[in-house]
């Protein structure tokens, strides 16, 4: 009698345990500064790519992450079907920026937990092809790729930065009311931000097409406040407090369709396949696969619920609020806020393991946005659009040595140009930039019983980048972003037989 039963690997439980508790850390760390502009919408939204994709001009729409170690591109759920084993990966980013106005700078940073997923293959069937007959006198990776699995059916659940608010701001001015010269100042301060927990799945309906949708939950609070600070004792002051409670479901779609421009086989004019002289099929060294990618949102109202004080007030002499009177008080419960539509499109063209080249473009109509009140906030349509390249060098991974590593290693560069979503003064911000990035692979394990590899890689990737005008009074804001990330790769669910 036969019988057989799952176990899950205890070392991967282990850091699965260790990073779910260290989320609750993370998640209370907010940023030190953002940028002032995260006054309007949700605040700073994320891109949302994993850490390999940062490095690659945030290229992630094409993605297919079907080679080990193999990673999550929670971008585009249809890339769930791409992976060949479980993977966990976890990014943590670091911002310096520099904000200027036409006369002044300062200086400010941030840090926090960018994201965590686990990725994993639910269902495979058997890729049949033309060598199935042949399978017995093929050898090594020509054997592995003659009884190869394609996964029909992935999925993916994890937790994300969707979006951050902590800044602080100030304009000071000068006023004449009749015999009166009165100096006032107006205060902005806001905290908070949005999180995304989602949970998704890909399908292969059939042979190098996959589809797929996130299910997600977007849960934080917003809190904003507006002061208006009068410099003589008999004036009040005024501030407004909006607090905004997220906490509703949303959805996003992805498509990818792949496809070689020959086969893998080498093959005569009758289409035969080419033996070597020891009769076994010749493959292609270099294989030419293009992956298209498609990604959209459809307009969703996310519950939310919000709440208005607006208050006078004087200050004391430590500087702390002293109220006067409460001159408004607004409650909206079962509210909801409008997102955008959102679609993008891309392709990516990979050589062998070698290089990969990408381009995308993604647009999103920013101008549909509405938040509790039913306003806009002043955000208009957005768009984005981005290049990127990775290279591997030609070096075996059975090689050893100092300097056969850096020719293991994954070498990316990237760039992008955008108009974002905030328009203020009447005027669209740009943001541009350039990224590079890294990956360092880890000791490649073999499964016992076959041919199959494991890996796991930590990846690196520094992003530059200008957003913003001096131009009509605004802010221009240049910022270093570097990430971190690291991707475990393993095989969780074992079968054990005994008889």
């Amino acid at each position: 009698m036969k019988f057989t039963y799952t176990t899950l690997n205890k070392p991967i439980t282990l850091i699965m345990f260790i990073l779910l508790s260290g989320w609750a850390f993370f998640s209370m760390a907010q940023p030190a500064n953002n940028s002032p502009y995260a006054r309007y919408g949700l605040g700073n939204l994320n891109n949302g790519v994993n850490v390999r994709s940062a490095g690659i001009g945030n290229l992630s729409i094409a993605m297919r992450e079907d080679s080990i170690p193999y990673l999550v591109n929670f971008k585009n759920p249809a890339s769930y079907t791409s992976l060949g084993f479980t993977a966990f990966d976890i990014g943590v980013y670091g911002n310096y920026a520099t904000i200027s106005t036409a006369t002044q700078k300062q200086n400010v940073t941030k840090a926090n937990l960018s994201y965590f997923a686990f990725g994993f293959p639910i269902l495979r069937v058997r890729v049949k092809s033309d060598r199935d007959s042949l399978y017995e006198t093929l050898e090594g990776e020509e054997r592995l790729r003659a009884i190869k699995k394609r996964v029909f059916w992935g999925g993916a659940f994890g937790l994300r930065e969707f979006s951050s608010i902590n800044y602080s701001a100030s304009d000071s001015k000068t006023s004449v009311f009749g015999t009166d010269t009165v100096n006032y100042s107006y205060l902005f301060q806001g905290d908070g931000g949005v999180n995304q927990f989602f949970v998704g799945i890909g399908l292969s309906p059939f042979k190098n097409f996959s589809i797929g949708m996130n299910a997600s939950y977007l849960f934080g609070k917003l809190n904003r406040i507006q002061r208006l600070e009068i410099d003589p004792e008999n004036y009040f002051n005024v501030k407004s407090e909006r607090f905004t409670d997220v906490g509703g479901f949303y959805t996003d779609y992805g498509l990818q369709y792949s496809f070689e421009l020959k086969d893998d086989t080498l093959r005569t004019k009758d289409g035969v396949p080419k033996r070597s002289k020891d009769g076994s099929v010749k493959i292609r060294k270099t294989h030419h696969v293009f992956d298209i990618g498609a990604t959209f949102a459809h307009p969703m109202n996310v519950r939310a619920n919000s709440t208005v004080f607006g208050r006078t007030y004087t200050l004391s002499s430590f500087g702390e609020d002293i109220i006067r009177d409460t001159i408004l008080l607004r409650e909206i419960k079962g509210g909801h806020i409008t997102m955008p539509w959102k679609f993008g499109i891309g392709l990516t063209w990979r050589v062998g393991e070698k290089w990969v080249f990408g381009a995308e473009h993604a647009q999103e109509l920013w101008s549909g946005y509405k938040d509790v009140d039913g306003k806009n906030d002043s955000l208009t349509d957005a768009w984005r659009t981005a290049v990127g390249i990775e290279f591997r060098p030609s070096v075996p991974y059975t090689a050893r040595g100092f300097w056969s590593y850096f020719g293991k290693m994954q070498y990316r560069i990237g760039g992008y140009y955008s108009m974002t979503q905030y328009q203020v003064n009447g005027t669209q911000l740009p943001d541009y930039g350039i990224t590079l990035g890294f990956g360092f692979p880890l000791r490649r394990n073999r499964l016992p019983g076959n041919n199959q590899f494991i890996q796991s890689m930590i990846n690196f990737a520094v992003e530059w980048g200008q957003r913003g005008t001096t131009d009509r009074s605004l802010l221009l804001e240049n910022y270093w972003n570097f990430k971190l990330g690291f991707t475990l790769n393993d095989k969780w669910f074992i079968k054990r037989k005994y008889d």
